[in-house]
């Protein structure tokens, strides 16, 4: 066994451990159901209890933004329609980035409602020339695929439909190619930054996910760019990545029993990057630990 071999079997390992937490999601996705509701004027929460959605009404047509497992497509399609919205109006979806539980009914909304679809211009070559990056194996539909991108953005980009513009940030780390997205929402007759930070989990960064990925070893230091670089953004409506990010059913859950706007939460986009920054950290030093292993049994490279 070499290097390269133990990185394999650790990666296998993660993902045998994986897998059977979905299990039931997979069986029937239904399960992860969450009625749509209103985070601010003009933008819904349509996700499940597994990733973030988000609808925003341009008043020239739906964007999403993500789109979620592929074998939730009909949760989503359903939350649209209960959100008091025609899915054939969704007219963009915007991927935050090349993973398959975050752009998974893409090609259903193309063939259904000709919506097109971005993603960044990283991450579409990623998944061009190592498909495998997707994670497709993962998925509970064994013929899912990569969807068609009509679009790539660039850092920096500003996405404009109706009225709003969607300012797009290359924030790398959870993959080269994550996109954050930043946006003006109002409520009650004020204005407020809108900020969706593009991809969190920090499995991605360990040495044996690289590794499987062929992406760059240093992927948690490029996390840690990414945080700093958004850390002055002055978002006051956080949205989540998936529901853990920003607390996405506690603050619905508040919304329901008190009233008000939790969503509307100064600090939450801090605290969300300081756990970030921690949880970047911990990786960085698992990633020193299994490289001092590997050089214990394999000797330096």
């Amino acid at each position: 066994m070499d290097r390269t071999e133990f990185l394999a079997q650790k990666y296998l390992e993660a993902r045998q451990k994986w897998l059977p937490k979905k299990a039931e999601y997979y069986a029937n996705p239904a399960i992860s159901y969450v009625e749509p509701f209103k985070i601010a004027d003009n933008l819904y929460y349509v996700g499940d209890k597994q990733v973030c959605i988000h609808l925003i009404d341009t008043g020239d047509g739906l964007i999403l933004l993500d789109s979620g497992f592929p074998c939730a497509t009909y949760l989503l399609i359903e939350s649209i329609w209960r959100a008091g919205f025609d899915p054939k109006n969704v007219k963009w979806i915007l991927h935050t980035h090349g993973h398959f539980d975050h752009f998974g009914a893409a090609e259903a909304f193309r063939t259904l409602y000709g919506t097109k679809s971005a993603i960044s211009r990283v991450d579409a070559r990623a998944l061009k020339e190592l498909p495998h990056r997707a994670h497709l194996d993962l998925s509970a539909l064994p013929y899912a695929r990569i969807p068609t991108f009509d679009r790539e953005l660039e850092d920096g980009d500003i996405f404009e439909l109706g009225n709003t513009k969607i300012r797009c940030v290359l924030t790398p780390g959870h993959t080269p190619g994550v996109l954050s997205f930043f946006f003006n929402v109002a409520w009650e007759g004020k204005t407020y930054l809108a900020g969706l930070f593009g991809g969190a989990g920090r499995n991605a960064m360990s040495r044996p996910y690289t590794s499987h990925n062929m992406e760059p070893e240093h992927a948690a230091d490029m996390m840690l760019d990414s945080i700093a670089h958004i850390w002055n953004e002055p978002v006051m409506v956080h949205l989540g990545n998936h529901p853990g990010n920003n607390k996405t059913m506690q603050k619905r859950a508040k919304q329901l029993e008190e009233g008000g706007n939790p969503f509307i939460a100064p600090n939450s986009w801090h605290t969300f990057l300081t756990e970030l920054k921690e949880d970047t950290l911990a990786v960085m030093e698992k990633n020193k630990a299994m490289d001092a292993e590997m050089t214990a049994l394999f000797g330096e490279e």
